[in-house]
């Protein structure tokens, strides 16, 4: 396996801690929300939590992979990996299901997906959030990869 078939890359503030990507029929979650989670998945609808909600920019690439791809927990702060319905077999970032902040991202037929959530930069943000004259907002310190392929593979 050489990589992704295909990617997009967005940056996008946070909105109550929650970055979204949308599949083709995306709808809100009605459920609580834990901050501290990494995500939430249901069908069509990913949210990415962020660590911080406000004040910076979050970094988020969307992959598409013809199988597994290879574990690059290592590298991340932390790591989930969930399963949802694609009924368009397309996923954007969206800001708040109102507009698309990147372009749609094919990842196959309308189906069942696996989608490996990993976010990087997390202690870095509270750093930086932490000093007294911190620039603002600050952007692409918090970097989620997302990376979808099909769940019969």
């Amino acid at each position: 396996m050489t990589g992704p078939s295909d990617s997009v890359e967005a940056l996008l503030p946070p909105d109550r801690h929650i970055v979204i990507v949308a599949g083709a029929a995306a709808e809100f979650l009605d459920q609580p929300l834990d901050p501290k989670a990494l995500c939430y998945a249901a069908d069509d609808i990913l949210y990415l939590m962020s660590a911080s909600g406000s004040y910076h920019v979050a970094q988020v690439v969307l992959e598409a992979w013809a199988a597994a791809p290879p574990d690059n927990g290592q590298d991340a702060e932390a790591q989930k990996q969930v399963t949802l319905t694609l009924s368009g077999g397309t996923v954007h970032v969206s800001g708040m299901l109102e507009f698309p902040v990147s372009r749609s991202l094919t990842v196959g037929p309308p189906g069942r997906y696996h989608a490996q959530v990993s976010v990087t930069g997390r202690a870095e943000l509270r750093r930086i959030q932490g000093l007294p004259s911190h620039p603002i907002p600050i952007v692409g310190v918090e970097q989620f990869r997302v990376r979808f392929w099909a769940a019969d593979n």
